[in-house]
């Protein structure tokens, strides 16, 4: 169940653009799609890592979970 919300937040985060620009909401990936159309790198660079850093983390937190829901699974020695 974990490992499929973890998968979700993934898809959502690449689902935002088309979200966004089909229901004209502001958010990262609308920002995303306006600093491509424009040419801004810097704001294309900035919402990639930011979304890749989002995705890190809620992978980090899901493997930790792991830890605590489940006794059978130790990490290290």
């Amino acid at each position: 169940m974990i490992t499929a919300l973890d998968v979700l937040v993934g898809h959502l985060l690449g689902g935002a653009v088309v979200v966004e620009i089909v229901f004209n909401w502001p958010g990262i990936g609308k920002l995303m799609l306006v600093g491509v159309l424009k040419m801004d790198f810097l704001v294309v660079q900035g919402t990639i890592l930011f979304a890749a850093v989002v995705f890190v983390l809620i992978n980090l937190l899901v493997d930790v979970l792991y830890g605590f829901l489940d006794p059978r699974i130790r990490y290290g020695g």
